[in-house]
C-alpha cells in the first residue's frame, strides 16, 4: 500500500522555518506559518484500508483485566486455537462527521444532566464514553455488525473465508449509502454493557437485509450462528417475535437452502442495524432511554458522505475486504499486526 501523498515537512518545530523569529506576545504569526497550518487542515485523510492494519489494541495483558479496558469484560472467553472474528460494513468518519459526533455526544450528556438538575429527587447518571477516539486520540472507524463475534478454528479460517464470499457474490449487493433514523441505546447480550447507537433507515434497495442474509448463510454453513436470530450470545434483540420467526425459518437439509436464503431475505431486521458511537457500564434510567428517543437525529446529523463498498471479515489481526458490485467477489486481504 502506498503512502499517503502529504505535503513535505522540512522540520519539527510546528511549521516554523529554521530561520524564522519566534513571535513576540501580541505579534502576528508570519504568512509562510499560517501557509502550514492551512496546508495541515487541508490533509488527505487516511486511506480505508489504512484502519486495517491497525484494527486490534495492543495486548497488555493475557488475561481478561476490566481495569485496562474502563471497567469493560470479556464477552466471549478466549479459547487457544479459536480466532475470535466479526463480518461488519465499516464507517471511517471524516473529520467534520466525527466532529458532529462528538457535539452529539455531549449535547445528549449536558441534556441528561440539565433534567436530572430540574428533578426534585435525582437519578443515576450513565457516564458516556465516546467511541469515536483511541485513548491516544487516533480517530477510530465505526462499524454495522452484520455477525456475532464468531469463534473460528485455526483450519477453518479460509474455508469460511471462501463460503462468505461466494454468499455475498450471490446477493450481488452494490456499493451503497445509509441514512440514520434514530438514536437509541441498546444493550449486550450479557447486558453488562449499553451502547449509544445511531439506527439506520431502510435502504431502497434493502441492501442491509440482504447483506445480513448472505452473511447469516455463510456462518450456518460453518457451523456458527446468525446474528439477529436469537440464542445465547446474539446481538441486542428488541422484537421476541423475531426471534421466533427466526428459530421456525431454521431448516436441516440442504434440499432447503435455497428456501431458507429466501425466507431469510423476506425478513425486515432494519430496527437491529445500528452504529455505534458511544457506550456505558450502567443501564439507563427510562427517562434518559425516553429522552433519547425524542431527539430528531436528522437535526444533528447527515447521513455518512462514503458509502459502503466492501463487506470486512476479522478473523483475529486479518482483515479480509469482499468487495461489493463484483459477480467474481472480489476479495482483498489486509495485513494482521
Amino acid at each position: 500500500m502506498s503512502l499517503v501523498p502529504y505535503p513535505d515537512s522540512d522540520d519539527d518545530n510546528g511549521g516554523l522555518d529554521k530561520n524564522s523569529p519566534v513571535p513576540a506576545p501580541g505579534q502576528s504569526i508570519p504568512k509562510s506559518t499560517a501557509k502550514r497550518k492551512r496546508l495541515d487542515a487541508e490533509l488527505p485523510p487516511l486511506p480505508a484500508a489504512f484502519h486495517d492494519l491497525y484494527s486490534s489494541n495492543a495486548r497488555a495483558s493475557t488475561s481478561d483485566d476490566p481495569s485496562l479496558h474502563g471497567g469493560r469484560k470479556r464477552a466471549v472467553p478466549h479459547v487457544e486455537g479459536n480466532w475470535p472474528s466479526h463480518v461488519y460494513l465499516e464507517w471511517v468518519p471524516s473529520h467534520a462527521e466525527s466532529e458532529t459526533l462528538h457535539r452529539l455526544i455531549e449535547s445528549i450528556q449536558e441534556s441528561i444532566e440539565r433534567a436530572n438538575k430540574a428533578r426534585q429527587k435525582p437519578l443515576p447518571v450513565p457516564d458516556i464514553t465516546p467511541s469515536l477516539r483511541s485513548p491516544l486520540g487516533a480517530p477510530l472507524p465505526l462499524h454495522v455488525s452484520l455477525s456475532r463475534t464468531l469463534q473460528i478454528k485455526t483450519d477453518d479460517r479460509e474455508l469460511f473465508i471462501e463460503t462468505l464470499t461466494e454468499s455475498l457474490r450471490k446477493v450481488a449487493v452494490r456499493p451503497f449509502s445509509i441514512q440514520f433514523a434514530t438514536l437509541k441505546w441498546v444493550s449486550n447480550f450479557q447486558r453488562n454493557r449499553w451502547f449509544l447507537v445511531l439506527g439506520i433507515a431502510r435502504p431502497a434497495q434493502d441492501e442491509m437485509n440482504r447483506l445480513l442474509g448472505a452473511c447469516n448463510n455463510a456462518a450456518d454453513k460453518c457451523g456458527h450462528p446468525g446474528l439477529y436470530v436469537g440464542g445465547r450470545g446474539d446481538g441486542p434483540m428488541e422484537d421476541n417475535e423475531l426471534r421466533h420467526n427466526a428459530t421456525k425459518r431454521r431448516k436441516s437439509t440442504q434440499a432447503q437452502a435455497e428456501t431458507d436464503k429466501t425466507s431469510n431475505e423476506s425478513i425486515d431486521r432494519t430496527e437491529n442495524f445500528h452504529v455505534s458511537i458511544a457506550w456505558n457500564l450502567v443501564k439507563p434510567d427510562p427517562e434518559w432511554i425516553a429522552l433519547l428517543e425524542n431527539i430528531d437525529v436528522n437535526k444533528h446529523l447527515h447521513a455518512p458522505e462514503a458509502p459502503f463498498g466492501a463487506v470486512k471479515a476479522k478473523i483475529g489481526n486479518a482483515v479480509h475486504n469482499i468487495e461489493l458490485g463484483s459477480r467474481k467477489g472480489s476479495l482483498r486481504k489486509g495485513v494482521g499486526i
